[in-house]
């Protein structure tokens, strides 16, 4: 984490507390500092009281290459440790004694103990030893210049809270049955604390914080996705190469909700559809495209998808309706009464445009711009939309926003399901059709492809 690298970069000996109940992550979290933390000059050592240094390595393959052997310390008091190096103590003294000798024999900058629950169990068994243990350890810390990392599972509030520079707190709850992972910035003395909560993951078996928010996913240039192998059944492709994988692509005549819990997310999902409109568009198939809000939308909506593709290639493919006349004049534009009375006319609407575009064709429709109907009509219209699309190559998007009319009747329609949530400031989805985990979706790199040109891509990561 940037707030925690910053404070180790600009400071000697600062201390930190890592809290979090088991399985949180906390020991990850210790180690990918360790392997971000050491390099140049900057050496690491790990003390382990839980887990035999062995065992460590196999958990992390690339702890090694950062971190000698002998950096990683046997502290589990067990009589049949095969580890090169071994911190045996029985009271405070020696205790301290074997941390400085490793402090001060390989130059450690950087020292994490996990966990100090059981030494101070060990140690201080009276609280008066508990707190001269502690006063004691981060005394050393600081004389040495050592920056100290605590791993603690408990959750609430002691004495050692205010002596120490920073608290970082990791939890672990469940969305809908699915995992996430937040990281709390509880404390971090002499800094600046922008956002107090991070998402994050520990895919890989590394800590990976998610910082890019929502709106700067950011936008451009889309190329087509080429594959040796087709996708399954023959499925389009979602212009996501991640969840190509994920999911397997959209189903021909199939019905696919993206649906949106949150209203602070009803722009910033777009860059994960305007992938998909894109890569329909490239491989020369049509668009028709009913923007989420309503007619007077659609010339904002073709200036946003001009970042993904070339103008000439979505007044080829790209139709969306408008209640402007002169914007009508625009090829991509098709003119609607003010008024559309009815679900039918607008359906024979949708219809008449629907057979000048080259098929098979991408059907897009904002489902809160129905609200306008009554419901019955709006669930005939559907119904009717959505059975004629299973009989064709076609594919149908529904957008499912918090104040559109029958969501719980359109769920059910679904053949594939995405719901997208804010996670503070962050975007993320997870399959409820097909079953997935939690995503965060982050912006990759620019690329470049073979004609040497940028190209705009997103990556999904599982919270796991």
């Amino acid at each position: 984490m940037h707030e925690v690298e910053s404070a180790f970069n600009s400071t000697e000996g600062y201390t930190l507390l890592l809290k979090g109940a088991p399985g949180t992550g906390k020991t990850t979290f210790a180690i990918t500092l360790l392997e971000q933390m050491c390099t140049g000059d900057s050496k690491g050592a790990y003390i382990s009281t839980r887990i035999d240094p062995t065992a460590l390595y196999k958990q992390f393959p690339g702890l090694k290459e950062r971190i000698p052997v002998k950096n990683v310390i046997d502290a589990t008091q067990s009589e049949f440790s095969e580890a090169r190096s071994q911190v045996l103590y029985e009271d405070l003294t020696s205790f301290l004694r074997s941390v400085y000798s490793v402090v001060a024999e390989e130059e450690v900058t950087i020292l994490i103990l996990d966990s100090w629950d059981a030494v101070s169990f060990q140690i201080g068994k009276e609280n008066q030893g508990i707190e001269k243990l502690e006063t004691s350890m981060l005394d050393t810390a600081r004389k040495t210049k050592t920056h100290l990392v605590l791993i603690t599972e408990y959750t609430g509030e002691k004495r050692l809270d205010y002596l120490v520079d920073a608290i970082l707190r990791l939890e672990k709850e469940q969305i809908d049955d699915r995992i996430v992972r937040k990281v709390f910035i509880d404390k971090m003395r002499g800094f600046q604390v922008p956002r107090n909560n991070y998402p994050f993951s520990l895919e890989g078996g590394k800590f990976t914080h998610f910082v890019t928010t929502a709106s700067g996913l950011g936008s451009g240039r889309h190329r087509v996705i080429r594959r040796e192998k087709e996708l399954p059944h023959g499925n389009y492709s979602t212009g996501i190469e991640d969840m190509d994988k994920i999911i397997g692509g959209y189903p021909r005549g199939g019905f696919v909700l993206l649906e949106l819990l949150d209203d602070s997310i009803s722009q910033s999902y777009r860059s994960v559809l305007y992938h998909t409109i894109s890569d329909f568009l490239l491989n020369d198939r049509g668009v028709l495209y009913m923007p989420e809000d309503g007619f007077y939308s659609s010339s904002s909506v073709k200036k946003l998808l001009l970042d993904y593709v070339s103008e000439e290639v979505l007044d080829k493919n790209l139709r969306m309706p408008t209640v402007s006349e002169t914007e009508s004049e625009d090829p991509c534009l098709f003119l609607v009464g003010a008024g559309v009375e009815s679900v039918k006319e607008c359906l024979d609407m949708h219809f008449d445009i629907y057979k000048g575009l080259k098929k098979p064709v991408l059907h897009v429709l904002g489902l809160t711009g129905l609200n306008i109907y009554d419901e019955a009509e709006i669930r005939k219209m559907l119904l009717e939309v959505v059975s004629w699309v299973r009989t064709t190559e076609d594919v149908l998007i529904g957008v499912l926003k918090p104040s559109a009319k029958l969501k719980t009747e359109i769920r059910e329609l679904a053949d594939i399901h995405l719901r997208f949530i804010p996670l503070n400031g962050t975007l993320n989805f997870y399959g409820v059709k097909p079953h997935t985990v939690i995503y965060n979706i982050s912006p990759l790199p620019s690329r470049m492809d073979a004609a040497e040109e940028e190209y705009h891509q997103l990556k999904l990561t599982p919270f796991v």
